[in-house]
């Protein structure tokens, strides 16, 4: 539920009152008839883990509108969850070792003001718990459009997040997949800046990451997985720079998007690659009469070797690796899409130079990307 309400909604200064609540319940579940070496000891010859989430969310705000000095509002956020088992795991002397649930309240204040000034946007979002917890938000945004031609977006966030929750309480039938732990919040600082221009699109994103949580492999053995989590200690700063531009000459048209990423970490627990592109070649046309649009041409994606995290279906998380990179080897999907009135049908062949490539490309480490395919389909819409 997301509704507002508005005093006078023929005054531009006003008195508005917001409020939005959300309720999900969601379970993973991992089964197995006959219990895997793989994933080490286990207590039972089946295996059956099954954890469930049970999340309240309500936001109750009040602001006010002003045509001359911008929006400003305020607000209160209640956050009630229960994650949870139907078990216990006790350790040799029958003491608990991991407990059945995590079911928490976390209650923000918060506000958030917005300034229009001609061709400027500004925008601040400030959010703090009031109860034990140590969450925090800040978010500064600054959007300036010179003229048709050129744009320039800003973008700052300051975030203190609790640590997800699969990182601190786990219950499983294998031995090793059981841990109930005590990790510091993840905190990010986060720059971002944006320019929209007639020649070129160009982003950039600089980040500073303390405590992050992730997931590693003890056993150093890509065909044995005991995986549990971890938090690194040392600050790990992140840097990308994506540059985009559409360039359409006569009836064809040439989509480019590059990205850098560099990453400083020195355990190597982010990984990401370094170059990433993406590059559409097409051409459009009205033919029939102009009773039929259509479009046509070649897409190339590509992104550079990398040690990318692998997955692990126990856990449904993946967890950092440095024993087999994936990368290095280009996709080419072949595209046709035509519109008749309401009518629009596609034909897609993906990955058509699988054969021509070699066959040695992954999603993961451990799971192969799909090889040649062809979709096809039609959408009608009946009124328009």
């Amino acid at each position: 539920i997301d509704h507002s309400f508005k005093f006078n909604k023929s005054n531009p200064n006003s008195l508005l009152f917001t409020h939005q609540f959300n309720h999900e319940y969601k379970f993973f579940n991992f089964e197995q008839t006959i219990a895997n070496d793989r994933f080490g000891d286990s207590y039972s010859s089946s295996i059956n883990n099954k954890t469930r989430y049970n999340h309240f969310y309500n936001k109750i705000g009040v602001g006010f509108t002003t045509k001359k000095y911008g929006d400003v509002s305020f607000f209160i956020e209640d956050d009630v969850y229960n994650y949870f088992y139907k078990s216990l795991v006790f350790d040799t002397v029958g003491n608990t070792l991991v407990p059945n649930a995590i079911n928490d309240r976390i209650t923000s204040l918060g506000g958030n003001y917005t300034y229009y000034a001609n061709n400027l946007k500004a925008n601040l979002l400030l959010s703090n718990s009031i109860t034990d917890q140590s969450v925090s938000n800040i978010e500064a945004t600054l959007n300036y459009k010179l003229n048709e031609d050129y744009e320039f977006q800003f973008k700052y966030q300051k975030l203190n997040s609790l640590p997800n929750l699969n990182y601190t309480l786990y219950q499983s039938n294998y031995v090793d997949y059981n841990w109930f732990n005590n990790f510091k919040n993840e905190k990010r600082n986060q720059f971002q800046f944006t320019i929209l221009s007639k020649w070129l699109n160009l982003e950039g994103q600089y980040s500073i990451l303390d405590d992050y949580l992730y997931f590693d492999n003890i056993t150093n053995d890509i065909e044995k997985l005991t995986v549990k989590p971890f938090q690194n200690n040392n600050t790990i700063t992140y840097a990308a720079v994506k540059a985009s531009k559409d360039i359409k000459f006569w009836k064809f048209g040439l989509d480019n998007t590059l990205l850098y990423q560099n990453v400083e970490n020195s355990d190597k627990t982010l990984n990401v690659p370094q170059l990433v592109t993406r590059n559409s070649l097409y051409f459009s046309e009205h033919v029939f009469k102009k009773a039929m649009f259509i479009q046509t041409g070649i897409v190339f994606n590509y992104f550079t070797e990398y040690y990318a995290n692998d997955y692990n279906p126990l856990l449904g998380e993946f967890y950092v690796q440095s024993e087999r990179k994936i990368g290095g080897f280009p996709m080419i999907d072949f595209f046709i899409n035509a519109k008749v009135r309401q009518a629009r049908i596609f034909l897609k062949a993906e990955h058509f130079n699988s054969a021509m490539t070699g066959y040695n490309f992954y999603s993961a480490p451990n799971y192969p990307y799909r090889d040649f395919i062809v979709r096809f389909g039609i959408v009608w819409n009946f009124f328009q």
